[in-house]
C-alpha cells in the first residue's frame, strides 16, 4: 500500500513538470468591447425632460359652499361619490326664509292690487271731469247764442242794456267754470300719470323683494356646479355653518376628464421650450405607459427652488387618460425641442471619453480594434449624434 502510493504521487510531480505548459496570459490591458453596432443615418431628436405633476385644470376643481348661515339639515354625498352638475349635495334650515318669501309674496299682490285699483278708478274721474266741461262747452255755446239774439234785440231797442249786460256776464262766468274745469282735468290726468309711475314702482319693488328672497331661499339648496369625483367633504350633517366673507366650504369636486400637466423646466432649458412641442411622459402608477402631450403655455414667472430657478410649463394631455390619471401624481416629462434628419448615429454605449476629455470610439478593423477620435453631438434615446470622425457602414464597439 505504501509503494503504491509512493508511486502515484512520483506519478503526479513528473506530470506538473514535464508534461503541463503554462498557458499564455491575455493582455490585460487590451479591453474588448461586448458587441457591436454599425454607424447609420437617422433622426436624433433634442429632448427636455423635466419633473412635472398631474393637475386639475382651472374650474375643474371645486369647492362647494354655502351662501348663507345656519344647520346643515341634510347632506347627501360621501368622500368618492360621483356627482353630476345641478345634483342636490346638501340643504341647510331655511324655515325663516320660507316666511320672508310668503311675506314679499303677499305684499306684491297688495301692490298689483293698488296697481289695478290705480288704473280703474283715474279714468273713471278723468271721464267723468271730461264729461262735465263738454256739458260746459253746451251751456256756454247756448249763452253765446242768446247773447247774439239779445244783441240784436238791444240794436233794435226791444230790450233795455241791463238784460245784455247779465247776459255777457253769465258768458264770462261760463268761460271761467270751463277753465277752471279744464284746469282741474289737467292736474287729475297729472295726479293719474304720477300715482300710476308710483304703483307701478311698488309692483316692480314687490316683485323684485320676492325674487332677492326665492334667490335667498335657494341658497338653502347646495348644489354641484360640474361633474366630478368627491375628493373632500369638510363639513357633516348637523353642524352650523357661518357665512362671511368667505363661504364655508361642504366638498370639493374634482372633473377627473380635465387634467393637465404642469412640468418645472430649467431656466437652462427654458429657451428651447415653445408652444406646440410634442412631449411624453410617464407615472410611477403605469410605468410600461406612454401619454402623449404638447406644450400648451409657459407660464412667466420663476419658481425658485433650492437657489435654481424653474419655469411652470403646461401640457395638454392628448392620449386618453380616464381611469389612469389621478390629481398630483409625479410625471416624467420628457419635451421634444427639436430634431435632425439623416445624420450619423451611434449607440451612446459606443462614445467613450478619455483622460484629456476627448471622445472616442472603437472601431473594428479585421480582428483588431483601432481607437479613433470623434465629434458628438446630440444624446438621446440611446442615441448619440457623430458629426466627425466615421463614416456611415463603419463597425464600432459597444461597451
Amino acid at each position: 500500500m505504501v509503494k503504491t502510493a509512493i508511486f502515484i504521487l512520483f506519478i503526479a510531480i513528473s506530470f506538473s513538470i514535464f508534461g503541463c505548459k503554462e498557458k499564455p496570459k491575455k493582455d490585460e490591458g487590451v479591453q474588448v468591447p461586448k458587441k457591436t453596432a454599425k454607424v447609420e443615418r437617422g433622426t436624433i431628436y433634442l429632448e427636455v425632460s423635466a419633473t412635472g405633476a398631474v393637475k386639475p385644470q382651472v374650474g375643474a376643481s371645486i369647492k362647494v359652499g354655502a351662501r348663507i348661515s345656519g344647520k346643515v339639515e341634510k347632506l347627501f354625498v360621501r368622500q368618492g361619490d360621483f356627482v353630476k352638475a345641478g345634483q342636490l349635495i346638501a340643504i341647510i334650515e331655511h324655515e325663516d326664509l320660507k316666511r320672508q318669501v310668503e311675506r314679499y309674496q303677499y305684499d306684491y299682490k297688495q301692490a298689483l292690487s293698488q296697481l289695478e285699483k290705480v288704473k280703474v278708478t283715474y279714468p273713471e274721474r278723468i271721464l267723468s271731469r271730461k264729461k262735465s266741461i263738454q256739458a260746459l262747452e253746451a251751456e256756454f255755446s247756448q249763452i253765446e247764442r242768446e247773447f247774439k239774439r239779445l244783441e240784436n234785440l238791444f240794436k233794435d231797442g226791444l230790450i233795455s242794456k241791463t238784460d245784455l249786460e247779465r247776459m255777457e256776464r253769465d258768458k264770462l262766468v261760463k268761460i271761467h267754470q270751463i277753465e277752471s274745469a279744464k284746469a282741474e282735468l289737467k292736474a287729475l290726468e297729472e295726479e293719474y300719470t304720477k300715482e300710476l309711475e308710483r304703483a307701478k314702482a311698488q309692483v316692480e319693488s314687490a316683485r323684485r323683494q320676492v325674487e332677492e328672497a326665492k334667490v335667498r331661499l335657494n341658497y338653502a339648496f347646495v348644489y354641484s356646479p360640474i361633474n366630478g369625483f368627491v375628493s373632500e367633504v369638510t363639513t357633516q350633517q348637523g353642524e352650523t355653518v357661518v357665512a362671511g366673507l368667505n363661504a364655508p366650504t361642504f366638498i370639493t369636486v374634482i372633473d377627473l376628464s380635465r387634467l393637465e400637466i404642469h412640468c418645472y423646466i430649467d431656466e437652462t432649458d427654458i429657451g428651447k421650450i415653445k408652444t406646440g412641442l410634442s412631449a411624453t411622459f410617464k407615472v410611477d402608477s403605469f410605468p410600461d405607459k406612454v401619454f402623449q402631450a404638447q406644450v400648451r403655455t409657459i407660464y412667466p414667472g420663476a419658481i425658485i427652488k433650492n437657489n435654481v430657478v424653474f419655469y411652470d410649463t403646461v401640457l395638454d394631455i392628448l392620449t386618453p387618460y380616464e381611469n389612469y390619471l389621478r390629481p398630483e401624481m409625479t410625471a416624467q416629462v420628457t419635451i421634444i425641442a427639436d430634431k435632425k434628419e439623416g445624420v450619423l448615429l451611434v449607440p451612446s454605449g459606443a462614445v467613450k471619453i478619455d483622460p484629456q476629455g476627448n471622445h472616442y470610439v472603437m472601431i473594428k478593423k479585421g480582428d483588431k480594434w483601432e481607437k479613433r477620435l470623434v465629434k458628438v453631438g446630440w444624446e438621446a434615446r440611446g442615441k448619440t449624434e457623430i458629426k466627425e470622425g466615421l463614416s456611415e457602414g463603419e463597425v464600432v464597439g459597444v461597451w
